[in-house]
C-alpha cells in the first residue's frame, strides 16, 4: 500500500521528485521531533546539543527537527497546490524558521521552569547585586534585586533592615535568606560605613 502511494506521487505534481523529497524530510523530521518532545515531557534530556544547565541551543536536535518538519510539510502543501519549486522552497524555508523559533522558545521556557525548581537561593548569600525594584526601609515592604544565583543572574524578592529606602540600581550585598525565595540585603554604602566605624 505504501509503495502504491509512493508511486502515485509521480503524477500528482509537476515536480514529483521534489515532492517525494519534501515528504521524506517532513515524515522523518516529524517523527524525530515528536520522539524528542515526548522524552522532554517525561523528563529525559536527550538533546545532545543542550547547553549549560540543559538550555537548548539554536542548533539542537529539537530545533533542527522543528525546522525540517515545517520545511517539509510546507513544501508538500505548496507543490500540491500547484506552486513552483522556487516558491515552495522559499515558503518552506520561512515556515521552517518559524517552527525553529517557536520550539526554541518553548524549550527554553520549559528548561527555565525546571531550573527554577532546583534553585537554592541560599547560594546568593554574600553576592553583590543591584536593586531592580526599590526596597522600602525596615522590612516595611518588598522590593526586588538582580543577583547571581548558582552562576546565573536572577531577579529575586528582597527586604532590607536599612533605615532608608534602597532606590533603583543601588548596589547591595545579600546578607541572609528570609524564606525560600526572599533575600535580606544591605546597601554596600552602609556596609562600608559600618566597617569604617568598627
Amino acid at each position: 500500500m505504501i509503495s502504491d502511494w509512493w508511486q502515485s506521487l509521480e503524477g500528482q505534481s509537476a515536480h514529483p521528485h521534489a515532492l517525494k523529497i519534501f515528504y521524506v524530510v517532513a515524515i522523518v523530521s516529524g517523527v524525530v521531533l515528536a520522539f524528542q518532545m515526548v522524552l522532554t515531557l517525561i523528563g529525559a534530556d536527550t538533546d545532545f546539543d543542550a547547553g549549560e544547565g540543559g538550555d537548548t541551543g539554536l542548533f539542537s536536535i529539537r530545533t533542527i527537527g522543528a525546522f525540517f518538519t515545517g520545511f517539509g510539510w510546507t513544501g508538500v502543501s505548496m507543490l500540491w497546490n500547484g506552486y513552483g519549486l522556487g516558491a515552495a522552497t522559499f515558503a518552506a524555508t520561512v515556515v521552517g524558521m518559524i517552527f525553529l523559533g517557536t520550539v526554541l522558545y518553548l524549550m527554553r521556557y520549559m528548561f527555565s521552569l525546571r531550573e527554577e525548581g532546583t534553585l537554592d537561593y541560599s547560594n546568593a548569600i554574600g553576592e553583590v547585586g543591584n536593586v531592580y525594584l526599590p526596597i522600602p526601609p525596615k522590612r516595611k515592604g518588598m522590593g526586588q534585586v538582580e543577583v547571581l544565583v548558582q552562576g546565573r543572574m536572577r531577579t529575586v524578592r528582597a527586604l532590607t533592615d536599612h533605615d532608608k529606602k534602597l532606590g533603583n540600581r543601588t548596589a547591595v550585598r545579600v546578607k541572609a535568606l528570609i524564606d525560600q525565595q526572599t533575600l535580606l540585603v544591605e546597601s554596600l554604602e552602609s556596609e562600608s560605613r559600618n566597617i569604617s566605624t568598627d
